[in-house]
């Protein structure tokens, strides 16, 4: 009985970490003003938002201290031709650009 158990903790539970872009390639990165910061993909991203009109571009505040993270592991990523795997804010684009995808989490994959 404990293993039909775990077997479905370990099923539902893998569903709540789909990704909304998963092993995808930085192919530009663009800094604008002083929060904006926005990374273009090679992949489409999933659950966008209305808001997000570019499918394969993710944003974020580059002064916050996550966003101080997300910038280093891009710029790691774009360099070491690693891929990135994260998730978007599921209604909301970023008020400094309201057409991309804001990121609230991301992975670095080599």
């Amino acid at each position: 009985m404990k293993y039909i158990f775990a077997l479905f903790v370990l099923m539902f539970s893998s569903l709540s970490y789909a990704y909304d872009f998963e092993n995808c390639k930085v192919v530009e990165i663009v800094t604008r003003g002083p929060v904006n910061a926005h990374v273009a993909l090679d992949c489409d991203i999933q659950n966008l938002p209305s808001c997000a009109t570019a499918n394969r571009y993710i944003g974020f505040d580059k002064t916050t201290p996550e966003g101080e993270i997300y910038f280093s592991m891009i710029l790691t990523a774009f360099a070491s031709n690693s891929t990135l795997t994260g998730h978007i804010h599921p209604s909301e684009c970023p008020s400094f650009q309201t057409n991309v995808g804001w990121l609230t989490q991301l992975r670095l994959r080599k």
